[in-house]
């Protein structure tokens, strides 16, 4: 369960560049929600994902993970709780290392640091099996090095990394806008279906409306660092890309292009 009360965030305070990221905004999701944000550029929604991981600390207000208070703990120690798939599909690896490497890495999330890892061949055929499932061919590249691989394989293993142990809370911030549409579309599919086979709590930004329609069972709406409009599952099912595009022009008069071609 994630619980967000009351946080307001405000980038370079007290100069002429201030800028109030964030405004008294509350969200909580519950056990198994996969919600999706939309919102035009400069709504907020990055500044939320960030807050939530650790990047920024909040000016005001709470955060908590599964009943525990996360406000001001840092982001390597929030990592534990987190699952995180960044929009640039070169975050989230590393991409000298191979590939069977980043994901011993993702296994030993939240646990203490050695000077050297156990590696088995029970190892190698778990992670053999999982990345077959991605089907990109990868489970015969295990040692290829991740720098190697092309932006959706990458993209597709950082998913795979970030859910390897079960997160309490899955964040996922544009995941997809550097793929083209049909890789993009197959690393959603993926996204999808680990989503509810793990009844992950998943909160996934995308500028695409039909993407934020189609994935998830919330969706919330953003401008001006707070949220909008929060739709139910009942009211989701429902809703039109007209619908969205008309709440959106009642409450800030336009949308950018971004949004408007996604």
């Amino acid at each position: 369960m994630l619980k967000v009360t009351d946080i307001s965030k405000t980038f370079f305070k007290g100069t002429t560049n201030e800028k109030k990221a964030l405004s008294h905004l509350s969200l909580t999701l519950n056990d198994g929600d996969f919600c999706t944000v939309i919102g035009s550029n400069g709504a907020g929604k990055s500044t939320l994902l960030n807050s939530i991981a650790g990047a920024y600390i909040p000016d005001s207000g709470t955060i908590e993970i599964n009943g525990h208070d996360v406000t001001k703990v840092s982001e390597y120690k929030r990592a534990k709780y987190i699952g995180r798939v960044f929009q640039d599909p070169l975050k989230g690896t590393a991409a000298g290392m191979q590939v069977e490497e980043n994901l011993i890495i993702a296994s030993r999330r939240g646990e203490s640091r050695r000077l050297r890892w156990a590696f088995s061949s029970g190892d190698h055929e778990k992670f053999r099996d999982m990345v077959a499932r991605l089907g990109l061919g990868l489970e015969d590249r295990l040692s290829t090095r991740i720098g190697l691989l092309s932006g959706g394989q990458r993209q597709a293993l950082t998913l795979l990394m970030a859910t390897l142990k079960k997160p309490d809370i899955l964040l996922l911030d544009e995941p997809t806008a550097a793929l083209d549409p049909k890789t993009a579309g197959k690393v959603l599919k993926i996204t999808d279906e680990i989503v509810h086979e793990q009844h992950l709590t998943t909160l996934m930004i995308t500028h695409n409306m039909r993407d934020a329609l189609k994935y998830g069972n919330r969706l919330i709406m953003m401008n001006s660092g707070t949220i909008i409009a929060d739709y139910s599952p009942e009211e989701k099912q429902k809703l039109t890309i007209d619908d969205l595009l008309k709440k959106f022009e009642e409450t800030s008069g336009a949308m950018s292009d971004r949004v408007l071609l996604g």
